[in-house]
C-alpha cells in the first residue's frame, strides 16, 4: 500500500508538470505568430461512422486507412474527460508516462482469491457540456456500455477481464478476474470517454448533440457530411483549448484533403499520405509550422512463423534474418518522413525501452547473417504474405526481403493480397506462410501490448490472432507471467529487459521501422501540439 500511496503522489507531481510544459509550449508557440482566442478550424477526413464513444474504429484493426480512426479518436479526446492521459508537449517529444485527469491518482487494488478489485477515486470539477458532473457513474456506464453484447464495441476484448463494475459516492469500483497491470492505461481509450448515466445501449450508436466532458461537446453529426465540436463552457480543466468550435468535413480522399490544406480550404490533414510525403517535407520543412513529423508508438514487425517447418525451433536462422535485413533500404521505400529505423521490439521512448540495439540498424551484417543460417536453412523456400498497401510500402519491402534472404539461402515467394485479407490470414492459425509483415498500432501505450499481446504464446487462437509469429515458448512465457506481477518502474524495466532478451535470443519477429504520425496544418493554425497518439486537436488555435 505505500508503494501505490507514493506511485499515486508521483502521479499527480507528473500531471503538473506535464501541464505545466503544455502551459509554456502554448505560450512560447505563440507569441511570435500572434494566437488568439476564438474562430473555427476545419479538419478534413475521408469518413467518419460513429460518433458514439463505444463504437469508434479501433487503430489496430482499421486496416485501410488510420485516417478515419484518427478523426473520431481526435473529436472523441477533444470532448472527453478521461480518467487517465498522456501529456501533451511539442510535436519534438512523445511522452508516453502515464499522467491523471480525472482519477486523483492510481486506483487502489485488493485481492480476494483470484479476483483483483481496482478503485479508482474521482476528482470533482468535472462537468458536462450540460452542466452535470461528472461522476464515477459516468465512467461505470461507459464501461457497461462497452461490454454490452449487444452494442458490438471494438473495446470489449480490451475489458474482458472485467466481472463487474459499479459506482459508489466519487468511487469507481472495477473487480477483475485477474491483475491487469497495464488497466489505468487502458482507461486512456476514448470507449471508457464518460458519458451520460442514462445514455442507452445503441448498437447504431447514439448522435449529436453528445454531452462532453472535456474541452468540447459534439454538437453536431451527418453522417458522410460533417461533425461539429463546440466549446464546452462549463469545462474547468487545465487542458487547453482556443477555438470556438472545431468541424470535419467528410468524404474527401486523403490527397484531396492534402491539397485543400494548401490552397487554405481546410486546416488540417491527419495524415498526409505516404507517395507525396518527400514532395510535402521539401516544401514546408519538417515541424516549424505546417508540416509535421512525429514519432509514434507504432512499429513495423517482419513476423517469422515459428509454427510452419523453416522457423520452428530454429532461432538461428531467425537471428539470421535479423541481420540480414537493410533496414535502411526498408525506410527509403517509404521516404524518410514515414519514421525511423528500428531493431527493438518496443518503441523509443515507451517506459521501459533501453537504447540496446542488437541487430544492425543503417547496414545489414551479411558475414554474420550467413554464418547462423549455416546448416538451418532446411527446406531452403519461404512463402511470404503481404499486403497491396501502397501506402506502407507492403511490395517494396517484401521485395526487400526477398532480396536480403537470398544471399543466405532462403528463396522467398511473394504473394499479394488486399490489406484487410492480408491481415486476415497472417492472423489465422495454420495458414501455411513462413514471413509476414505488417504495422502493430496501439490503442494505449504500455509495454503489455508489444510483449503479452505479440509474444506470449497462451494467446494464440484459431483466428485473429495478434502474435502473428505464433512464438510460444513456456520459459518466455513464465517470464512474461513475472514481469506482469510487478508495478511502476520494476515493471517497466523487466519488460524492457525482457524484450531485448526475445529479440536477440529467440527472434521471432525482426523491427524494422518506427512510424511516424506525419499531419499538415494551414498556415493559419498554431499552438500545434502533441501526445502519445499524435496531434492534440484541442489544444489547436488560429493565428
Amino acid at each position: 500500500m505505500a508503494r501505490e500511496s507514493t506511485a499515486r503522489t508521483l502521479l499527480v507531481s507528473s500531471l503538473a508538470l506535464a501541464l505545466g510544459l503544455g502551459l509554456l509550449v502554448v505560450a512560447a508557440s505563440a507569441a511570435p505568430r500572434s494566437m488568439k482566442d476564438g474562430g473555427t478550424l476545419v479538419i478534413g477526413s475521408p469518413a467518419f461512422d460513429y460518433i458514439d464513444p463505444a463504437l469508434v474504429p479501433d487503430p489496430s484493426f482499421a486496416q485501410s486507412s488510420l485516417v478515419p480512426a484518427l478523426a473520431a479518436w481526435g473529436a472523441e479526446d477533444a470532448s472527453c474527460a478521461m480518467l487517465f492521459r498522456y501529456p501533451v508537449g511539442p510535436p519534438s517529444r512523445q511522452d508516453y508516462r502515464l499522467v491523471s485527469e480525472v482519477a486523483a491518482g492510481y486506483p487502489d487494488v485488493t485481492r480476494q482469491g483470484r479476483t483483483y478489485t481496482y478503485t479508482f477515486t474521482i476528482r470533482r470539477g468535472f462537468r458536462f457540456s450540460t452542466g452535470a458532473p461528472v461522476t464515477a457513474a459516468n465512467y461505470q456506464r461507459a464501461i457497461e456500455r462497452v461490454l454490452s453484447p449487444a452494442m458490438h464495441s471494438p473495446a470489449e476484448r480490451y475489458l474482458q477481464e472485467v466481472a463487474r463494475v459499479e459506482a459508489a459516492g466519487n468511487k469507481l469500483i472495477v473487480r477483475l478476474t485477474k491483475r491487469v497491470p497495464d488497466f489505468p492505461a487502458r482507461m486512456t481509450m476514448p470507449y471508457l470517454c464518460p458519458v451520460p448515466s442514462d445514455l442507452p445501449v445503441s448498437p447504431e450508436g447514439v448522435g449529436a448533440p453528445l454531452p462532453g466532458s472535456g474541452p468540447y461537446y459534439i454538437s453536431e453529426f451527418v453522417r458522410n457530411s460533417r461533425v461539429v465540436l463546440k466549446r464546452n463552457r462549463f469545462y474547468r480543466g487545465s487542458r487547453r483549448h482556443h477555438v470556438d468550435q472545431i468541424v470535419f468535413q467528410i468524404g474527401d480522399l486523403p490527397l484531396t484533403n492534402t491539397r485543400k490544406v494548401e490552397a487554405g480550404q481546410v486546416d488540417v490533414d491527419l495524415i498526409v499520405p505516404n507517395p507525396v510525403l518527400g514532395e510535402i517535407g521539401a516544401r514546408y520543412g519538417v515541424n516549424r509550422n505546417q508540416f509535421y513529423s512525429v514519432r509514434s508508438p507504432s512499429v513495423f514487425y517482419i513476423f517469422m512463423n515459428n509454427e510452419q517447418p523453416l522457423f520452428r525451433n530454429n532461432p538461428k536462422l531467425r537471428q539470421a534474418v535479423n541481420f540480414a535485413l537493410d533496414r535502411t533500404a526498408m525506410l527509403r521505400t517509404v521516404t524518410r518522413y514515414f519514421g525511423s529505423r528500428t531493431d527493438g521490439y518496443l518503441p523509443p521512448g515507451l517506459p521501459g525501452a533501453r537504447g540496446v540495439h542488437p541487430y544492425p540498424l543503417r547496414h545489414p551484417d551479411l558475414a554474420k547473417a550467413r554464418a547462423l543460417a549455416k546448416g538451418h536453412t532446411r527446406s531452403g523456400k519461404a512463402m511470404m504474405y503481404t499486403c497491396d498497401n501502397v501506402e506502407f510500402g507492403c511490395l517494396a519491402h517484401a521485395q526487400l526481403v526477398r532480396d536480403a534472404l537470398k544471399p543466405i539461402g532462403i528463396d522467398v515467394e511473394i504473394k499479394l493480397f488486399p490489406n484487410v485479407a492480408a491481415a486476415a490470414k497472417v492472423g489465422t492459425r495454420g495458414e501455411p506462410f513462413d514471413l509476414a509483415d505488417d504495422r502493430f498500432v496501439v490503442p494505449w501505450v504500455d509495454p503489455y501490448l508489444y510483449v503479452n499481446l505479440l509474444l506470449d504464446g497462451r494467446t494464440i487462437r484459431p483466428s485473429g490472432n495478434v502474435n502473428r509469429s505464433y512464438f510460444n515458448s513456456p520459459h518466455y512465457n513464465k517470464l512474461i507471467d513475472r514481469a506482469g506481477r510487478l508495478s511502476g518502474n520494476a515493471r517497466y524495466a523487466a519488460y524492457g529487459k525482457l524484450a531485448i532478451d526475445i529479440a536477440k535470443n529467440a527472434a521471432p519477429m525482426a523491427a524494422y521501422i518506427d512510424r511516424n504520425t506525419r499531419f499538415l496544418v494551414s498556415r493559419r493554425v498554431g499552438c500545434v501540439t502533441v501526445d502519445a497518439h499524435g496531434l492534440d486537436l484541442a489544444g489547436l488555435c488560429v493565428i
